[in-house]
């Protein structure tokens, strides 16, 4: 059998914030654990242990994401960035912001969105209160960092990120990549710092059109958001990129082929002519497209906010 190899531990690091404090992984889509501060972002024993296992042919359990979507025939994140030469040291860093959202998607929960606790409460779901990243926690130099990662809630929806960019000491030799729900439109302060890097990639969150959309995304508008896109695509730097990356989920798998057609009718290119991505990831949790509580999660969601599919 070939070796199942993956560079993301070599050369990434992966941050995240959540209500009880900083957890390590090493990368966004693996399992993560509590940050030990008495070691270096690189060498926190976690990670170590994680490369020693690559090292001899063994795939960690923290690695099940990739697994699960490689074997239902998804591109998981090994395959389609940890195919790159072996660093062994701080290439790309990965930063979750915490939980501030504008947004409450039906995918989602309270521990990524604050605007999800109210429905959670009602709900008897887990509840969270809000929680941001702390740039000063990033304990390691930043030099060598080409390739920086922000994930939430909505990185746009604070100015964690604004704060972190300007920790990059070489932003000309830098590539920013930023997961967001394309409900915000940045100003021009942002733009101008954007520009100083080598590129800024915006991905953006979009799983369906329409209305369906609207349900799937609450509480943000189909058309707004498209518009939004436009806008970037029209207005942004040139040294801009964009994408879009759906969550398959049980709402929109018998819709993909919609999505599919609007992305190469509409927002193929950038304005330049340059191809944008496109990128799937697996829903986890009620929606997942193995969940056995999908009906009834749904129904009791419906009831709450009084909407319909």
């Amino acid at each position: 059998m070939a070796k199942w190899n993956c560079s993301e531990p070599y050369n990434t690091a992966y941050l995240e914030q959540t209500y009880q404090g900083l957890e390590v992984a090493p990368c966004c889509v693996a399992v993560t654990q509590t940050y030990n501060s008495d070691y270096s972002l690189f060498d926190q024993p976690y990670l170590v242990d994680i490369r020693n296992k690559f090292d001899n042919n063994v795939i960690p359990s923290a690695c099940e994401y990739c697994k699960k979507n490689e074997s239902l025939g998804f591109t998981s994140r090994r395959q389609a960035s940890g195919q790159h030469p072996i660093e062994n040291t701080l290439k790309n860093l990965e930063i979750h912001v915490g939980n501030y959202c504008n947004l409450k998607c039906v995918i989602c929960n309270n521990s990524w969105s604050s605007a999800w606790r109210k429905d959670a409460q009602a709900m008897g779901l887990k509840t969270y209160s809000n929680f941001k990243f702390d740039p000063q926690s990033i304990e390691s130099k930043l030099s060598e960092v080409e390739w920086l990662h922000f994930n939430g809630g909505e990185p746009l929806f604070t100015d964690v990120h604004i704060q972190v960019l300007e920790r990059i000491p070489y932003q000309e030799q830098c590539n920013v990549y930023y997961n967001t729900n394309g409900t915000i439109r940045v100003d021009d302060n942002v733009f101008k710092l954007w520009s100083k890097f080598k590129l800024v990639k915006l991905v953006f969150s979009i799983d369906d059109v329409g209305k369906r959309f609207n349900y799937q995304r609450t509480n943000a508008d189909w058309n707004e958001v498209e518009s939004n896109m436009f806008w970037y695509r029209d207005v942004a730097p040139v040294n801009m990129m964009f994408g879009i990356n759906r969550t398959v989920s049980k709402l929109n798998q018998p819709y993909l082929s919609e999505l599919d057609q609007w992305f190469e009718t509409s927002f193929a290119t950038n304005r330049l002519g340059d191809p944008n991505e496109f990128s799937d990831q697996l829903a986890v949790g009620p929606c997942s497209l193995d969940s056995k509580i999908f009906d009834d999660y749904i129904q009791k969601l419906n009831q709450l906010r009084q909407v319909s599919i």
